[in-house]
């Protein structure tokens, strides 16, 4: 909400407010579905909104390759 907000300020401002930046900060919107359970077994399925940040991707995928790159150090000092 209060990127929402940063973002009607900015275009409010009209040339002399940046919204690109504060574009690349706002989150995408995925929709998900969760299978929901009850007593019986499968009871359907439960669409649910998650949104995914930049900042979270970045991070995510660094801590990835972090993890690639200790496997590959680990696998050829075992092979030594």
């Amino acid at each position: 909400m209060l990127l929402e907000e940063w973002l009607n300020m900015e275009s409010s401002f009209g040339e002399l407010g940046d919204v690109s930046l504060v574009q690349a900060k706002l989150p995408k919107k995925l929709k998900k579905r969760r299978q929901m359970v009850s007593e019986d077994g499968p009871a359907g399925y439960e669409e649910y909104i998650d949104y995914m940040f930049p900042e979270e991707t970045q991070t995510t995928n660094l801590k990835i390759l972090e993890a690639a790159y200790k496997w590959k150090k680990q696998k050829i000092s075992d092979e030594d």
